[in-house]
Order: structure tokens, then C-alpha cells, then sequence
């Protein structure tokens, strides 16, 4: 028996499988088709970036990579080979998603909607007793503006990208398929992660290495008469975003997803207790990037080449800098009361965190996403 687990070589799902491999748990990794060769991340995360000492015939040992298309019918596996998979599973872990935030819509549906189709139809010929972890996110939200709950985020309609409604329509079938099934389905929603306690290049990227990528891209590209490029951006200067360290999400998951839980949907907010000002992470990236960012109550009437490109690059994050909302965590600290809470975000961490990433990249490099 083993744990089945999607997303496990992404961001976040690299530090929930070293956790269970630490525990001595066999896991059958469900790698895409078509993504760089799992063993490979797998092994260099385990080296460069675990917090503890997994040998290597140990990990070969305890991992199997099975390569499937999430999206397609039984994940692209035959039937004997979806059966045998079911059967193997005494814990199933959605983690993969599509985190693209603007571009590429049916992309991320087809990833995040159908690829959530097709692990329930898996979970459907597991035994009665295999428990379903779907990782989800806290922006399912939406454009809920005050301090949001866990069950806040069930009816909501209105959403800032196609990302945050795919996630709700996600989390949405997977509420269905717990009631109708009877079984014990545990939903956690974290907030954007960043790098935790260590940092190492060459690791999948996440969402601000994203965003500093295409400051960095427009900043080279650009024809400067001074020595920094100002860019504006539309926004409240009084708005925050809720970051969280990515080791201390996958603890915290692992934590609740080894509590005791009765059959039905238990979701839970995993996120920092403070959120980070968006001027912090403005301040961050001009240390790091020749660029100057400015804060203006509407986007400019005639904005500037390198800002229209920006605008295009982010687009589906440019709402983000109006939110003042933030994330209740009281469930949490409820179901872990003996959980030390994160460490504090400041404009150090992030200068910290973004700059191991920025001395090993090439302006001229594509913008990736982990999943």
C-alpha cells in the first residue's frame, strides 16, 4: 500500500513527499507525461533543499513515478493499470494544479477542473477507507473583501482570474463527490507560498519568482535615459497579500492530514497570520531589480512601453494590489494548538529568498509556474 500523490515534484509538493518519506512511507508519484524527467527533481530537492537526510536507495526504494496525463480518461493509465493504482492507495494527495494566473484559461481548466475529475474517479475505486487530501487555495475566496472563513469561500461567484474560479469550481466537486460517497475528504487552502527555511536554485519556481522575473525581462528589454525604470502600478498602498513559507505549509498539512477525521469535508486555511504590505514586496524588488515601483490610485491614462508590457505580463495579479482582506487561521490553530506559528515575512526575507533565485537566472529565461 502506498500513498498516491499528483504535484508531487511542484513547489509544494516536494516538501509534503519528503515528509512522507522521512516517515518511511512508499509513495507512487502520478508525474505528467510531459513534464522534466520526476526522478531528477526529485533527487535534487532531496539533496540541495531537504531539511533532513533521505538516502538516496532509500528514496529509490520507496518511490515509484508512474507518468500520466491528469486530464485525460483514467489519467491516460489502461484500465488494469488504473485498477492496480486504486488499489495500491491508502491515501490520496491532490496536489497538482495549474497556478498561471492570467493567459492560457483553458489550460488551467483542463489541469485544475478535469484533472480534479479524473483523481475523483480514482478515489471512487479506492477502498471505502482511503482518505482524499485535495490541496486547494485560499484565493478561491474570490473577491470577498472583508476577513474570510473557511466557509466564507463556499458561494462565492465573483473572482479575479480564471485560476481562483477553476480552484472553486475544483473544490466544489470535490464537496459533491464527499457527500455522495460518504467519505472523509480533507481540503487545505494555502495562501501564496514562498521559499522557507532554505533556499537552493534551480527548484520549481513559485508565484513572486514569477512576478520578479517579469519585472527583471521589461527592466533589460527596456531603453533607460535614467538608471532605474519607473514602472506604476494601480493599487491601494494600504493593501496586503498573505504569504507563507512553504516548509511550514507542508508541516502544517501533514499535521492536520494525521489528525482524525469522520467522513465529509473538512477544509481548512493554511496561511500566515499577518499578511505582507504590498509596498514590502515592491521594496523587495527594486533592491533586487533596476526598477523603481510606484503605487497610483489608477493604472496611468497613457502608460509607458515597458509598463504596457508588464501589465500584460501580470496581468492576473495586478487586482491583488487592492486587497485588504485577509485569511482567518483560527481552525487551524484550533486543530494544532502545539503548531509554533510561522516565522515573520518582512522586505529582509523576501530580498533573501528572491535573490538565491535571481543570481542563478537569466533575465532572458521563460516564465515558469509550479504545479
Amino acid at each position: 500500500m502506498a500513498v498516491v500523490m499528483t504535484g508531487a515534484t511542484g513547489f509544494l509538493g516536494l516538501h509534503l513527499l519528503q515528509r512522507h518519506l522521512t516517515a518511511g512511507r512508499r509513495v507512487i508519484v502520478l508525474a505528467h507525461v510531459n513534464s522534466p524527467p520526476a526522478w531528477e527533481r526529485i533527487e535534487y530537492f532531496l539533496a540541495n533543499a531537504g531539511t533532513e537526510n533521505v538516502p538516496p536507495a532509500l528514496v529509490r526504494k520507496l518511490v515509484d513515478v508512474v507518468e500520466v496525463d491528469i486530464a485525460e480518461d483514467r489519467m491516460g493509465l489502461s484500465r488494469k493499470q488504473h485498477q492496480r493504482l486504486a488499489l495500491s492507495a491508502e491515501e490520496l494527495w491532490h496536489v497538482a494544479a495549474s497556478v498561471t494566473l492570467h493567459r492560457d484559461d483553458a489550460a488551467v481548466w483542463r489541469t485544475n477542473v478535469v484533472g480534479t475529475e479524473q483523481l475523483l474517479r480514482l478515489a471512487s475505486s479506492t477502498a471505502p477507507h482511503v482518505p482524499v487530501r485535495h490541496v486547494s487555495t485560499a484565493f478561491v475566496a474570490g473577491r470577498t473583501p472583508h476577513l474570510v472563513t473557511e466557509d466564507d469561500s463556499l458561494h462565492v461567484i465573483e473572482f479575479e482570474n480564471t485560476y481562483e474560479k477553476s480552484k472553486h469550481t475544483a473544490e466544489g466537486l470535490v464537496r459533491d463527490w464527499t457527500r455522495l460517497t460518504g467519505r472523509s475528504t480533507l481540503v487545505l487552502r494555502p495562501s501564496i507560498l514562498v521559499p522557507g527555511a532554505q533556499w537552493a536554485s534551480g527548484l520549481p519556481t513559485h508565484t513572486l519568482e514569477t512576478l520578479h522575473h517579469s519585472v527583471a525581462v521589461v527592466t533589460a528589454r527596456a531603453k533607460r535615459s535614467t538608471p532605474r525604470l519607473v514602472v506604476r502600478f494601480a493599487g491601494d498602498p494600504r493593501a496586503g497579500i498573505n504569504l507563507l513559507q512553504v516548509d511550514w505549509a507542508a508541516e502544517a498539512m501533514m499535521r492536520l492530514a494525521a489528525l482524525p477525521h469522520r467522513s465529509g469535508t473538512h477544509i481548512f486555511h493554511v496561511t500566515h497570520p499577518n499578511d505582507v504590505p504590498i509596498l514590502t514586496i515592491a521594496a523587495a524588488f527594486e533592491e533586487l531589480s533596476p526598477v523603481r515601483i510606484r503605487i497610483t490610485p489608477a493604472q496611468p491614462a497613457e502608460p509607458t512601453r515597458p509598463e504596457r508590457v508588464l501589465y500584460r505580463r501580470v496581468a492576473g495579479f495586478l487586482p491583488y494590489l487592492h486587497h485588504r482582506r485577509s485569511f482567518s487561521g483560527t481552525r487551524l490553530a484550533q486543530a494544532l494548538p502545539q503548531l509554533a506559528p510561522p516565522a515573520p515575512i518582512d522586505r529582509g526575507y523576501l530580498e533573501r529568498a528572491l535573490g538565491v533565485w535571481a543570481a542563478n537566472q537569466s533575465p532572458a529565461r521563460g516564465l515558469g509556474h509550479s504545479a
